[in-house]
């Protein structure tokens, strides 16, 4: 039941950002000259009647700027970005709807104990505005932005306090995870049935006119780009292309090929700028970045006989797919049968279910099965490449320590809560009228 979010709770716990000192390891402005002295207040998401600003999305991405080193991981991240600041708005408009409010003591509580703010272990005035200033903020937007985090942890508390499991859901937890598997694991890869397809010219194009869409080219940049460690010659750049004149660059880049060339907060400057603004001054380490949009290259479609060897490598990998479901389907009969398949089994023994479950995509009623069934094959199952088939030959049970019983019931009561919280934000997204502007995400 909850083994998707135990899976991925490193980005289940990032739906709401802490109110601590790791706040200012990222919190500072990535942009140019007019946003360090006003902030934007133009809306990436308009979620009922709050609003998701620029600003706060770009300094939301900023934390995960190191994971922006290809385009499938970049959109995935930006969509993981979105989808956590469109919950916490959520949560905190609800949270005021019920009244749940932070007073003033108890930011001050939270501001006195941040060590980011203290010097010899004491609060220091002077280093508390020093940081929020470096940060891009005045100090009564910090407390605000504390008084928000604040609102949302309380109806977080109010909806995971009370989450309790019953006898049943702990007993079949208590199962899987004391349950030892000697058996073999048969893994089918696409791989290994790739090279029995090879298609027509003819099936290459009709897969390209098929999918089209996804050959389709975004709109792309031009940019020019100056890196300079002198703030007045950087400075000087700026104003000159400002101006109108355009001094030549010493680099070009396109995007959104060359996106993994600009680091960190360089890639959500880049994307930011437009035919309206088209200028940026960015530090980054000892330099000061010049960005300039030259030129915006319009949006199309890949010909056909450019992108031939992709169509090629996506339609082998698609007819793999199938092949390989299909081949682990016959090992699968093969094994229930009483035959060996010609395949070289990975082998395991007094193995628990939970570690086997970190292989192999298996929902939590296919693992009660597994663990009381008399049954011995079971799959096939997705594994991150192919299928698997599971060929049980003993099952066992290990005795939990009260100290591991204790320590596995607040996990699971833990991931219980996770998963209430997913589906209140989901019954919120629901509710609420919930907009993004997708044309501003694409400038920044």
């Amino acid at each position: 039941m909850y083994s998707f979010i135990h899976r991925y709770k490193s980005f289940t716990l990032a739906v709401i950002a802490l109110a601590t000192g790791g706040f200012f390891l990222w919190l500072f402005f990535a942009g140019g000259v007019e946003d360090m002295t006003t902030p934007s207040k133009r809306c990436v998401v308009e979620v009922g009647s709050g609003c998701v600003t620029l600003r706060d999305y770009r300094r939301e991405l900023l934390r995960f700027s190191q994971l922006l080193n290809s385009q499938q991981m970049e959109d995935l991240v930006r969509e993981q970005v979105l989808s956590n600041l469109t919950a916490q708005e959520l949560l905190y408009q609800q949270a005021m709807s019920l009244s749940l409010i932070a007073s003033d003591e108890e930011v001050v509580e939270v501001i006195k104990s941040d060590p980011t703010f203290q010097e010899n272990g004491l609060f220091s005035v002077n280093k508390y505005r020093e940081a929020v200033a470096r940060a891009g903020m005045t100090p009564e937007e910090y407390e605000e932005y504390l008084k928000k985090t604040i609102a949302v942890q309380k109806l977080i508390a109010l909806l995971t306090n009370g989450v309790y499991l019953t006898d049943k859901e702990l007993e079949l937890n208590l199962l899987v995870e004391t349950t030892l598997l000697k058996g073999s694991l048969y893994v089918v890869s696409p791989s290994q049935v790739k090279d029995q397809y090879s298609p027509t010219t003819q099936e290459l194009v009709d897969y390209y006119q098929k999918n089209r869409e996804t050959f389709k080219k975004q709109e792309g940049k031009r940019l020019w780009v100056w890196r300079e460690k002198d703030k007045e010659r950087a400075l000087s750049l700026y104003r000159e292309l400002k101006a109108g004149r355009e001094p030549q660059a010493p680099q070009e880049l396109r995007l959104s090929e060359d996106l993994p060339k600009l680091e960190g907060a360089l890639s959500a400057e880049a994307q930011r700028l437009t035919p309206q603004d088209r200028v940026s001054i960015t530090k980054q380490g000892e330099e000061y970045v010049v960005l300039y949009l030259k030129e915006v290259l319009p949006a199309g479609y890949e010909d056909f006989e450019t992108v031939k060897e992709k169509v090629k490598e996506r339609l082998l990998e698609e007819k793999a797919g199938d092949m390989a479901l299909k081949k682990a389907q016959e090992v699968a009969r093969a094994l229930k049968e009483g035959k060996r398949p010609d395949l070289k089994p990975l082998n395991f023994s007094d193995t628990p279910m939970s570690q086997l479950r970190v292989l192999v995509d298996i929902d939590q009623k296919d693992l009660v099965r597994i663990a009381l069934s008399q049954d011995r094959v079971f799959g096939p199952y997705p594994l991150r490449q192919g299928y698997g088939v599971l060929l049980v030959e003993k099952r066992d049970k290990k005795e939990l320590s009260e100290e591991e019983k204790e320590e596995t019931t607040k996990d699971l009561l833990s991931l219980k809560a996770q998963a209430v919280l997913s589906q209140y934000i989901e019954h919120l997204k629901r509710k609420n009228k919930v907009r993004v502007n997708r044309e501003l995400l694409g400038g920044g």
